[in-house]
């Protein structure tokens, strides 16, 4: 079975989006699955001369490491991933220039990276949806999914995509997306 690290900020930390993490969490084996809340986390911005301190960062970078599953969990706020999510994502940076990480970095390639997020819309955002399939693209992570809760009436959720996500995370190979990412909206 493959492990799964789950990558979460929100503002709300019982919101929506926490309440989709519960859902996906609920079916995972604890031995397969790392759950970060970003937002209790301390770490440095990415800065062009690399020269950071001792920080929560490296523990993200050992769990990416250690991962064939990467998740991350954010609500929608204006088109885009939170404050904390998009600070850690630039500092994945980090991975592609430092030595002393740059093996996790190029470990990336072929890991299979999804998104849960929720929103007041029906659909997610093309823009967000957007930013992922780049951020996929740049690391050479397999874009194997993103599942979307509507919450403009309550949360609500597709049991059946949610189910589909379960099954590609405990897959022992690579199973086909295509049913899931067909609906995922990419520029």
């Amino acid at each position: 079975m493959r492990k799964t690290v789950i990558l979460f900020s929100s503002a709300n930390q019982t919101g929506n989006t926490y309440q989709l993490v519960k859902l996906v969490l609920a079916k995972l084996s604890k031995e397969q699955v790392k759950f970060i809340e970003v937002d209790q986390l301390t770490y440095s911005d990415y800065n062009y001369d690399n020269h950071y301190p001792q920080d929560d960062f490296y523990t993200i970078a050992q769990a990416l490491e250690w991962a064939d599953n990467i998740v991350f969990a954010s609500p929608i706020y204006w088109h885009g991933v939170t404050s904390n999510m998009k600070r850690l994502i630039d500092r994945m940076t980090e991975l592609t220039e430092n030595l002393a990480v740059k093996h996790i970095g190029k470990g990336l390639k072929n890991k299979h990276g999804f998104v849960l997020t929720t929103s007041a819309h029906t659909h997610p955002c093309e823009i967000f949806a957007g930013f992922f399939v780049r951020l996929f693209r740049y690391f050479d992570i397999t874009h194997s999914g993103l599942v979307h809760a509507p919450c403009n009436e309550g949360f609500k959720v597709e049991q059946n995509e949610v189910a589909h996500l379960i099954a590609q995370l405990q897959a022992q190979h690579t199973v086909d997306s295509l049913s899931l990412n067909k609906r995922m909206t990419t520029p």
